[in-house]
């Protein structure tokens, strides 16, 4: 057929606005993903025939759509285009962790998620057919599937045919995401169409600073990354999408590409990528450009603390490209450590500042009274990008949302620039012998220690209900690590009481799929 011209411009939305500038380039290529390329029309035209599929099985405003798609794939961009021109909100049922693996969650859960969401169809590609088949047996949900180069009636439609675009309603649900359960059960987080074009908006105001525009994706469509792809389309750049994170792919598609302008990452892919730069004797900038490396001018990550060894040698290696985010699913983006901030050691053991759209304070958990500057408190936020409230879990809302202000769990101090450090969680704090020990602090303390790649604090109960510090640790097998001296450093920086009871050394700290070290796992294996 030929291309629609403006039909989804009622919507006067962030998706029409990128409709319109893939339009504009039909014959552009705007995603490479598994060797394929797909044109400003291609993205059109897919955008096209879902809306006219969801629309035919009855989607409109307020109704969900679950996405499930091949990981990464263009349809979990061009599906989530489709239903917000028709007013209607997605989630996503492959899996609700942000990391990189493209393991697909048990039937059971996926089916919890419809039902805790409402969904009033299933949305399937090919691959994701048979599992979509078990999971309309399962909850009696409809599935609405396109098979790419069929249009199921939808894509043979003239221009004329082609309904007008719902008129887009900020306020409304626009997305319910799923935690990844680091810090309980996994929550359904509501998004509304304003936090989600505020967010994307930020972030092409970073893309137009650091002159960023097209972006490598190895984490999840279905997350966090999602609002930079869609920025990266609004400033007219490109994707690469991998479908999960492999330091080799990654420093190959850069160097092969040429563009790659921007990227986002967990602490432990950063890492990863330089131990495989290394390994091909990239130790400094000038080595990193010779590579054909340079086009890299931005590497967000996040997700754990980094060791300022690995940092600064990141730093020596990328030059000033790095950026550290702090951000929860319930508010959006927080703090940034900027690249040149990276340079200076006194500012490595913060989260940075807040972003300009972004307020912080630290606060009494109870109370909400903000605290001075250097207390240590609960962090909380507010800001233009926060969600609307936790699915079905009113109760859980008012606790954590109160007077426009997100409480995020976490414990941290303000210093008198407004850097933010983080101490830990509030519901981690481990007691010995009366004092409050934050993991962070002490894995902060540990990191700093020549030699240690990852650290993970973690407490440990004795039949009487009294807390024990244990840690685990991973090292660079080139360098030697004496634990005693790690212990006596402790000892000596923090307190005696800091010291864990026992330090277990790996050859590889376990991660779970968001790139923390999974300490569930750790205190089941090594308590």
């Amino acid at each position: 057929m030929s291309l629609p011209e403006h039909w989804w411009s009622a919507s006067k939305s962030y998706a029409s606005e990128i409709l319109s500038l893939l339009a504009a380039a039909p014959d552009r290529e705007f995603v490479h993903w598994r060797g394929e390329a797909f044109s400003g029309g291609d993205l059109v035209r897919s955008v096209t025939d879902a809306f006219l599929a969801l629309r035919n099985r009855g989607v409109g405003k307020g109704d969900v759509v679950a996405i499930l798609v091949a990981p990464n794939s263009p349809e979990m961009l061009t599906v989530r285009y489709a239903t917000h021109l028709l007013g209607g909100a997605v989630c996503y049922v492959r899996t609700t962790n942000p990391g990189t693996r493209a393991t697909v969650l048990p039937l059971d859960h996926q089916i919890q998620i419809l039902r805790e969401t409402e969904a009033v169809t299933i949305y399937a590609d090919a691959e994701g057919a048979e599992r979509a088949a078990e999971l309309a047996d399962g909850s009696g949900i409809p599935v609405t599937r396109i098979q790419r180069g069929e249009s199921d009636g939808a894509a043979g439609a003239d221009v004329a045919e082609i309904p007008d675009a719902v008129s887009w309603d900020p306020d409304a649900l626009a997305f319910i995401g799923f935690t990844s359960g680091s810090t309980g059960r996994p929550k359904g987080i509501r998004l509304s169409g304003r936090a989600w074009e505020a967010t994307m908006r930020a972030w092409m105001g970073v893309g137009r600073e650091y002159d960023c525009a097209s972006i490598l994706v190895s984490t999840p469509l279905s997350h966090g990354v999602a609002t930079m792809a869609d920025a990266v389309f609004a400033l007219g750049g490109a994707l690469y999408l991998h479908e999960t994170f492999d330091a080799e792919k990654f420093v190959d598609t850069v160097s092969a590409e040429k563009e790659v302008s921007w990227t986002f990452m967990a602490t432990n892919h950063v890492f990863q990528v330089i131990d495989h730069l290394l390994e091909r004797g990239i130790r400094d900038r000038a080595a990193f450009e010779a590579a054909g490396l340079s086009s890299l001018k931005r590497i967000v990550y996040g997700g754990s603390p980094a060791a300022p060894a690995r940092i600064a040698q990141g730093y020596q290696i990328f030059g000033a490209s790095l950026a550290q985010g702090y951000a929860t699913s319930e508010s959006g983006r927080i703090t940034i450590l900027t690249p040149e901030e990276h340079g200076d050691p006194e500012l490595a053991a913060t989260v940075g500042r807040p972003f300009p759209e972004v307020e912080v304070t630290v606060c009494n958990s109870n109370s909400g009274e903000q605290l001075a500057v250097g207390e240590i408190g609960e962090v909380r936020v507010r800001s233009p990008q926060m969600m609307d409230g936790y699915n079905g879990n009113p109760e859980l809302t008012a606790q954590v949302l109160r007077d426009g202000w997100y409480f995020t769990g976490d414990i941290g101090r303000l210093d008198e620039r407004g850097y933010l450090t983080l101490l830990g969680r509030v519901a981690h704090v481990i007691k010995v012998g009366g004092v409050k020990v934050h993991p962070i602090v002490l894995e902060a303390e540990i990191l700093s220690h020549p030699g240690v790649r990852h650290a993970a604090v973690y407490g440990v109960q004795d039949a009487d209900g009294s807390d024990h510090i244990h840690a685990a640790i991973e090292c660079d097998p080139a360098e030697v690590v004496d634990i005693e001296d790690i212990r006596a450093g402790i000892a000596e920086a923090l307190s005696p009481i800091h010291v864990p009871e026992k330090i277990h050394v790996l050859s590889e700290l376990p991660m779970n799929s968001n790139g923390k070290p999974d300490k569930v796992l750790l205190k089941s294996k090594y308590a």
